[in-house]
């Protein structure tokens, strides 16, 4: 340390020294003398220094990467202004038991708001298009077609990179195509009058606009957008269309809000009873209470409108499930602890070395050095160790970032982000929070050392240091067993899922998409011929055809069905002969399809309904009993047992099964296949189809990887707790081992006094194991609550799910009991086994 001889001068609020002066005015030696001292105590402690950067440098990695990826997820649908006030529409169906939420809604209802609501600046409706494009020979079929009204870009501001986004859509046949999808086709964005073929019928389409797809990320999946004419008034009863409006800058959009919702429920309760004796003849608009009355009376529906703000529907849309959403709460609260306990690691480790400086503080004070100029000395040594962390930590997510977009199927990036400069201004601020967070404590605390007791003796073992580091010790083993609880019942929920009896055969079934509208339409009795070829194929067991595939998302229809007085939503499906057969489901009670029963069935139209459709219905002994669905009769020829072909996060829905002439909306063509070759027979069954749907490339997929998309999103999870715990663990390891080497090292003399008194090296090893063990266990019990409370919430998201192994929170406490005391001891031996003679020869 720099000595000064000390000189006394007159100062008008009292008595200062010339050491004084010097450690607290802008001295040209300041700053290099605090750099010399930062520097000697980073190498006099450089292995604690060398775990401390370590331990932040993954800290502040995980956190950035965690970072980039939240900005990207909450980015989608705010890169415009007026986005905030654009919303999405959807409704919420009750029908006694049936509950449902649908994105989609009658056109109608953006003619009633243009009409009657001036706080409605645009509104335009939405619904799927074509599923392919056709370029010359080429077909493209991986992508998201729209049909939209002309209004469309004026509601959804879209960034045109080229054409004008007001009149884009204006002419019968235009077209507009993202950057991506023009690159891909043409292999530049420069085709404004280009020409596609959409759909299977090859309709022609201009391209007269391109927007921006990597400006605008937007939860309205779309790689074409096409134009429909305004839908004719075709009541309130087809719920076809996404609707958008944006409203009014500065509209009140609580009172617009509770507006459309009251002008819905009057169209919808005055067209349900528009051919009935309750026929409304009131001119005035109806209040939501009396639409709701009539609406409940006629149909026992409760019918609420939800409106979604554009920028929430990509992350917590009721429509699409939580999983995003969980996901970035996982995410979230996995980047704050992990920081945390790097945190807490930091300041423990300064903590704990406090009393190596003790004697340095003393004689600074001694000298007149203020306590604020001893807090930015220690905030700038601080300074040095976070910021050699964060640039190590920026090089650890330059090089894990490849990984972690392969990880979540994500595409981003740090140095290319698109909005850089906030970026930065982010990654800045965390530096200096951490910075602050790390080292302003142990600065208070290594300042407020009192020179009387500091250059008396030792100062490292005072009871209120030893205290706030047991605090510390807790607290990292709480958020590292927690993690890891929390990681174990995720997989067990996980590995539930994926070995669970679904209630249909998902292996070695192969999904055909069919293309042609002769093959979709084709009656089942017409494509039997068809469905007879591709059987003697060797290796294929059954074939069967239907309107959806298991585990897709091609959509299915659904609707209001009754008997007797009870009515639910359910679900259509329109099979083929073979149906349950192929997909190996169990028939709980009567018949399946088939073809000598064809006619019987067509005759008066036959069905056959799911257990939970039997249950909803209330109805008793089904076979032979009629219920209706849009004003047909439907005669119950079958029972089959539930299965479950959609997700896990609801329930089965009631769902019936039609076959029938006329009424044919097939997409699907399934295929169950057997033997020894798999592969050969579907090579052989692609080589066949190629025949029967000439001209169009074969598109086929297994079930089971359909399966696997379908729980891809909790898969990334799983992955994603697993490698932020394992992190955490590694963290809190490596200061429990450099605290268990400081703390050996300060008990040198102790251990070896208890040595010559005749301790033995297993009481020694249990002496030392003592206090961090009682600590280990306190942050497990606090630890098990945290996590079974979180995974309780977790779980609930599932209609199926565990319930919550007792047996992971005990393995979890013995996991981290073996590894404290594995790295306890193994300091602890080493100090146990020394000479006796080299911890006391000082004294």
């Amino acid at each position: 340390m720099c000595c000064q001889s000390t000189k006394v001068f007159w100062h008008p609020n009292g008595i200062r020294s010339t050491a004084d002066h010097y450690f607290t005015t802008k001295h040209p030696r300041m700053f290099k003398l605090n750099l010399k001292i930062a520097l000697r105590n980073i190498w006099k402690n450089k292995s604690a220094a060398f775990i401390n950067m370590f331990g932040l440098s993954l800290g502040l990695a995980g956190f950035i990467t965690i970072l980039l990826y939240l900005n990207h997820e909450t980015g989608f649908d705010k890169w415009d202004p007026k986005l905030k006030n654009v919303y999405k529409v959807g409704v919420h169906f009750k029908v006694n038991a049936s509950d449902e939420w649908w994105e989609s809604l009658p056109s109608n209802l953006v003619t009633l708001m243009r009409k009657n609501c001036p706080e409605v600046k645009s509104a335009s409706m939405s619904n799927w298009g074509e599923e392919v494009i056709v370029h010359g020979q080429d077909y493209f079929y991986d992508l998201n077609a729209r049909v939209v009204d002309s209004t469309f870009f004026s509601t959804f501001p879209f960034t045109f990179l080229q054409g004008d986004a007001r009149t884009a859509l204006h002419q019968p046949n235009s077209a507009v195509i993202n950057r991506k999808m023009a690159m891909k086709i043409f292999g530049t964005e420069d085709v404004i009058g280009k020409r596609i073929e959409m759909g299977f019928d090859k309709k022609l389409h201009t391209i007269t606009g391109v927007w921006d797809n990597e400006r605008n990320p937007t939860h309205f999946w779309a790689d074409v957008i096409t134009n429909i004419p305004d839908p004719a008034d075709d009541g309130w009863g087809n719920f076809s269309y996404n609707i958008y409006f944006q409203l009014h800058e500065g509209a009140d959009a609580e009172t617009a809000l509770a507006k459309i919702s009251r002008l819905f429920l009057d169209a919808k309760a005055r067209w349900t009873v528009r051919d009935g004796a309750d026929k409304v003849k009131q001119r005035a608009l109806l209040t939501e209470a009396q639409s709701k009355q009539i609406l409940a009376k006629n149909g026992g529906m409760d019918i609420q409108l939800i409106f979604e703000p554009v920028g929430k529907v990509y992350t917590s849309s009721v429509f699409y499930g939580k999983t995003r959403e969980t996901t970035l709460y996982v995410l979230s609260g996995l980047a704050i602890f992990l920081l945390a306990i790097a945190c807490i690691n930091f300041t423990n480790l300064a903590m704990a070395y406090s009393g190596r400086r003790a004697r340095e503080i003393g004689v600074k004070k001694v000298l007149g050095v203020e306590r604020n100029t001893l807090i930015k000395q220690f905030l700038f040594e601080t300074f040095l160790q976070t910021m050699s962390a964060f640039l190590f930590g920026l090089a650890l997510v330059e090089l894990l970032l490849p990984y972690f977009n392969g990880l979540l199927g994500g595409n981003i990036s740090f140095l290319n982000h698109a909005d850089l400069y906030g970026i930065v201004w982010q990654v800045a601020l965390v530096f200096v929070v951490v910075t602050l967070c790390a080292g302003l404590y142990p600065a208070v605390y290594l300042s407020g050392f009192l020179p009387t007791k500091v250059l008396k003796g030792n100062f490292e073992r005072s009871s209120k240091g030893v205290m706030i580091r047991r605090v510390l010790i807790v607290g990292q083993f709480v958020i590292t067993c927690t993690f890891i609880i929390c990681f174990s019942v995720m997989f067990s929920q996980l590995d539930f899922l994926r070995n669970k009896d679904i209630g249909l055969s998902r292996s070695q079934v192969v999904s055909f998409n069919m293309q042609t509208k002769n093959m979709m339409n084709m009656p089942a009795d017409q494509f039997e011929q068809t469905r007879q070829r591709l059987m003697k194929i060797e290796g294929v067991q059954s074939v069967s055809r239907s309107s959806r595939s298991p585990w897709t998302t091609n959509g299915s229809n659904s609707g209001d069905a009754a008997y007797l007085e009870n009515q639910i939503v359910i679900d259509d499906y329109y099979i083929d002969f073979d149906y349950f057969k192929t997909l190996n489901i169990s028939m709980a009670a009567g018949r399946d399809f088939s073809l000598p029963n064809f006619s019987s069935d067509t005759l008066q139209m036959s069905a056959i309904l799911n257990e939970s459709a039997v249950r909803e219905l209330g109805i008793k002994a089904p076979l032979g009993k009629t219920y209706k669905r849009a004003g047909s009769s439907l005669r119950i020829v079958g029972v089959v047992k539930d299965f479950n072909d959609r997700g896990f996060e609801k329930s089965i829905k009631p769902s019936h099964f039609i076959i029938k002439p006329g009424w044919t909306h097939y997409g699907s063509l399934l295929v169950s296949i057997g033997g020894a070759d798999v592969k050969r027979t579907a090579e052989r069954l692609a080589e066949e189809w190629k025949n029967i749907e000439a001209g169009f490339p074969v598109r086929m997929n297994w079930l089971d990887e359909s399966f696997a998309k379908n729980i891809a999103a909790y898969n990334k999870q799983e992955k994603i707790m697993k490698v932020f715990s394992i992190a955490t663990l590694a963290i809190a390891l490596l200061g429990l081992f450099a605290l268990a080497a400081y703390n050996a090292k300060t008990r040198s003399r102790e251990i070896a006094v208890r040595k010559i008194l005749g301790a033995s090296t297993t009481g020694i090893l249990r002496l030392l194991n003592k206090e961090f063990v009682l600590l280990v266990v306190i942050a497990n019990v606090i630890s098990f609550a945290a996590a079974y409370l979180m995974m309780h919430s977790w779980l609930n998201d599932f209609a199926y799910r565990i319930n919550i192994p007792i047996y992971l929170f005990l393995l979890t406490g013995l996991l981290s009991m073996v590894l404290t005391i594995i790295t306890v001891s193994w300091q602890a031996y080493k100090a146990a086994v020394a000479n006796p003679v080299d911890a006391l020869k000082y004294e």
